[in-house]
C-alpha cells in the first residue's frame, strides 16, 4: 500500500506536465455552455433535450478516452521507452494500476461534472424532468460502462499507438451512435461502447413506466456481459503488464 501511494503521488506530478486533469475540466464546461446555450432557445421538449446531452455525453466519451490513454502512453514512451514504468515497482503491474486508477479519477470527475453540472444548470432554464437520484444512477452507469473502455485503450495505447487508440475510439462513437437506433436492438449488449448509452435510455424508460419483454431481457445480458467481460478484461490486462518488456507495435 505505501508503495502503491508513492506511485500515486509520482503518477499525479507527471500528470500535472500534461493537459490531462484540465481535458477534464474545461471539455465538460465547454459542452455544458454549449448545450445550455442552445437549450436556452430551442423549441425541444424537456425529454429531447435532456436525453440528446446524454446522448451525446455517451457517444464522446470513446474518443476521448483513447485520447487521453494515449497522452499517458505517450508521456512514458518518451520518458525512456516505457523504461520508468516497468521498473517504478517491485510489484510490476502496480504501475499500470497506478495510472489506471488516476485516469478513472479524474473521468469520474469530469462525468460528476458534466452531468451534476447540467442538472444544477439545466434548472435555471426549465424544470428538471428527472430527479436527483435518477442522475445519480446516470454518474454510476457512465463510471461502470466505461471501465471496460479505459482497460482496452490503456492497452491499445502502451502496445500499439496512440493512432491505434484514438482511431479505435472514433469507431467506438461511431458504433454507439449507430447502436442507438434499432440496429442496435439485441446487438448492444456486445458493443462496449453502447453499455453507457444503452443502459441510460433503459433507465429512462424504466422511470416513465415503459415497460416491456425486450427491455428486460436486454438490461440482463447487458449487465451480464459487462459485468463479466470488464472483470476479466482487467485480470488479463494485468497478466499481460506483468510479461511486457515494453516492446511497442506502430503498425
Amino acid at each position: 500500500m505505501i508503495e502503491f501511494k508513492k506511485l500515486i503521488k509520482a503518477d499525479i506530478i507527471k500528470f500535472k506536465s500534461t493537459q490531462i486533469l484540465w481535458m477534464h475540466l474545461y471539455i465538460p464546461i465547454l459542452g455544458l455552455i454549449i448545450f445550455l446555450s442552445y437549450y436556452s432557445y430551442t423549441p425541444w421538449t424537456n425529454f429531447g433535450k435532456v436525453s440528446a446531452y446524454l446522448q451525446v455525453l455517451c457517444i464522446v466519451f470513446p474518443v476521448l478516452i483513447g485520447i487521453i490513454t494515449s497522452i499517458v502512453a505517450e508521456q512514458e514512451f518518451a520518458a525512456g521507452g516505457f523504461q520508468n514504468i516497468l521498473i517504478a515497482s517491485e510489484t510490476k503491474y502496480l504501475s499500470i494500476i497506478s495510472k489506471f486508477t488516476l485516469c478513472l479519477l479524474f473521468g469520474s470527475l469530469g462525468t460528476i461534472l458534466a452531468v451534476a453540472g447540467f442538472y444544477i444548470a439545466y434548472s435555471f432554464i426549465a424544470s428538471n424532468i428527472y430527479p436527483i437520484y435518477i442522475n445519480i444512477a446516470i454518474m454510476a452507469i457512465l463510471m461502470g460502462s466505461n471501465l471496460f473502455l479505459y482497460i482496452l485503450h490503456f492497452f491499445l495505447s502502451f502496445r500499439f499507438s496512440k493512432a491505434v487508440s484514438i482511431g479505435v475510439g472514433i469507431a467506438e462513437s461511431l458504433v454507439a451512435a449507430l447502436f442507438l437506433t434499432g440496429m442496435g436492438d439485441g446487438r448492444w449488449p456486445f458493443a462496449p461502447s453502447s453499455w453507457s448509452i444503452r443502459f441510460i435510455g433503459l433507465l429512462l424508460m424504466k422511470y416513465q413506466n415503459i415497460e416491456s419483454v425486450s427491455i428486460d431481457q436486454d438490461l440482463k445480458l447487458g449487465v451480464v456481459i459487462s459485468t463479466f467481460l470488464t472483470f476479466f478484461s482487467f485480470i488479463i490486462m494485468l497478466a499481460w503488464f506483468k510479461n511486457w518488456e515494453g516492446n511497442r507495435s506502430e503498425e
